[in-house]
This record gives C-alpha cells, structure tokens and sequence, in this order.
C-alpha cells in the first residue's frame, strides 16, 4: 500500500509497505480522508515526531478485518480515531481522568507522530483509538473530528461567559473553529486578528462580527481606540500573539493559549501583573472528542467552507506545499482511499 512516511532524512515521503496485519485487539482501517494539521508541517523539525512513522492523525474511513479479540467493532463500520487515545490508565492523570495528560498517550502512542497514522491506504488500530461515527457524519467530515475536539476544549476550559466579548488571534484552522465553538458558546462579539485578507473573510462568513490585520489592530490601540475584550483566544502560536493579546484583554481578563509558538514567546509580565491578567494553557481533548462529532452530527459546526481542497494520496507534496499559502487555502484533505 502507499503511505507518506517521515523518512529518517527527516522529510516526507510516498513510500510503498505492506498492508498491516491486525493485531488481536486491534482493526484494520481503510483510511478515506486525512487532514494535515500545522504540526505535521513542521514535523521534521520537532522530536517528538519519531522517523519511519507514518503520518497524519486526523483520519476517518471504514474499518475492513477485525482482531480475533476485538468484539464491540465490526467490519463495515465507519470511524474515526482520537490519537491519543491510548493511554496507560494507571498513572495519576488518568486515575483523576485527566487522560490528555497521560504520558502514554501523548508522547509514546499518539498516532501519526510515535505510532503508524492515517495518511495511509490502510492502518491498523488498537480499539482504544477509535470513535465510531453516526450516519449523519461521512468520513470526510469526520476527518474533522481532531481539530473540532481541539476548539472545544480551548473554549471549554477557558473562563468564557455568556455575553462576554472576545477575540481570536490566529485564522487558521483552528482559529475558525475556535470563532464558531465561541459563537455557539454564548460570546456577544468576536473579534479575529489575522494577517490574510482571505482567511479573515472566511472569519465573517463563519461568526466573526469584526476583522482585522495584526498592524491594524497595533495602529488602532496605539491611537488610543479601546478594544479592549473579557477574553482572547491565542490560536496562532506566533511569538508576539501573547502581548498583542495582553493590549487587547481588559483588566481582570483572560487570555487561553491554544496555538503553540515554536519559541517562547516575548510579553510584558508587568503589564500582565497590573492588569491581573490570567494566562491559560490547555492540551489536546478529553470528552471533547466525543463532542466534536456530535457537533459534527447536529451540523453546528461548519467545516465544508474551511476545506478548500481535496488532493490524492499520490499528491500529498502539493497538498503540504498548499497549506503553505494561507491567502488561497485554509485546509486540505488528502484522500487516502475512498471507494
């Protein structure tokens, strides 16, 4: 079968390996759609992504053999899978619950990154991954399903009310979902700093009452114009997001970092300090998995006008090379092997 690998060059590759046996708690997968996140751009560069693995982890497809153990899951189903959903359950986070911070999971299992994921014609999965997907969600929304679960949790665990207002630093994908989980959430305005034209069109089409350039919001607070909001949503892990974020948020607010930048990032501590600003961080998902394709399910959340195109598996370069042009592409799914 095909499948793009990070080879030990450290750069992606088409290889051809052969179709995966399933263990006997485990499914074999015919992947149909997988998403390319920011991360799986830059994996050649961050550690945590191990050569030789196969990459993606945001799939869906229909699962085509079962293990000799495996008795909830049958072939023919659709499903997606959350990639860190193996866990150990046994060490302190997952006794309280906590599984996005298990170890395990985030740093030995997580699909796509330390174990074969989805950019495949086939994977096999330990059922642990897998989320099963309704009759209402096809395998290319459900692809969907990873980023979905990580804007909810961004939303969830941040101090959000009903009325308060907000703005979203960052207008990729996540970024978008963010702006449509807050609107569903109860934000009175939103407000999206972005650098492209297209991606912050693409915010007023999706909820965004106000957009604006990065210079222009800069241009607009030094003038003295207040914008300020209850609450900022930092989806954009660029190094000066914190303290663009730290000028925007009133006093006693909140900022939630949810992109992550790859150097730390540079802010005013003592603007954060008068201004009691409280700084969140948040990882990944727990029951927000579960969430997302609900969401998915009920079509609350739109993610057909955030995929601006679908590529082969043969094409997957120019699929990488596409997401690298943020004022024509906002996400695109590579298709794995859809029947």
């Amino acid at each position: 079968m095909k499948a793009v690998v990070l080879s030990t060059e450290r750069r992606h590759e088409l290889v051809e390996v052969a179709v995966p046996e399933p263990e006997p708690d485990e499914v074999l997968v015919r992947s149909h759609y997988c998403g390319i996140c920011g991360s799986d751009l830059h994996a050649p560069e961050i550690e945590l992504f191990r050569s030789e693995v196969i990459s993606g982890h945001e799939f869906a497809g229909e699962i085509v053999a079962t293990g000799s153990a495996v008795r909830d899951w049958s072939v023919g189903q659709r499903v997606t899978a959350n990639p860190n959903g193996n866990v150990c359950h046994r060490c302190r986070y997952c006794r309280e619950g906590r599984y996005n911070l298990c170890a395990v999971g985030t740093a030995e299992n997580p699909l796509g990154v330390a174990r074969h994921g989805g950019m495949a014609e086939y994977v096999a999965l330990h059922t642990s991954y897998l989320h099963a997907l309704p009759d209402t969600v096809d395998t290319r929304r459900g692809a969907w399903a990873e980023p979905v679960a990580v804007a909810v949790r961004a939303v969830r665990t941040s101090p959000l009310r009903i009325g308060d207002t907000t703005a979203v630093i960052g207008g990729g994908p996540v970024g978008q979902l963010v702006v449509q989980v807050l609107r569903r959430a109860g934000a009175s305005r939103i407000m999206l700093i972005e650098p492209s034209p297209f991606r912050r069109n693409m915010a007023s089409r999706l909820g965004a009452d106000e957009t604006l350039a990065p210079e222009e919001a800069s241009e607009r607070l030094g003038a003295g114009e207040l914008l300020e909001v209850d609450l900022v949503m930092e989806c954009s892990g660029h190094g000066s997001a914190v303290q663009m974020g730290l000028d925007l948020v009133a006093a006693g607010g909140s900022i939630r970092l949810v992109g992550m930048s790859p150097k730390p990032p540079s802010f005013d501590a003592v603007q954060a300090i008068t201004k009691e600003v409280r700084i969140l961080g948040g990882f990944i998902y727990v029951e927000e998995f579960g969430q997302a394709i609900d969401l998915l399910a009920r079509e609350a959340i739109d993610v057909d006008t955030l995929t601006t195109a679908i590529t082969p598996l043969e094409s997957f370069a120019e699929a990488f090379a596409a997401l690298r042009e943020p004022e024509s592409t906002m996400k695109v799914l590579v298709e794995t092997g859809r029947v």
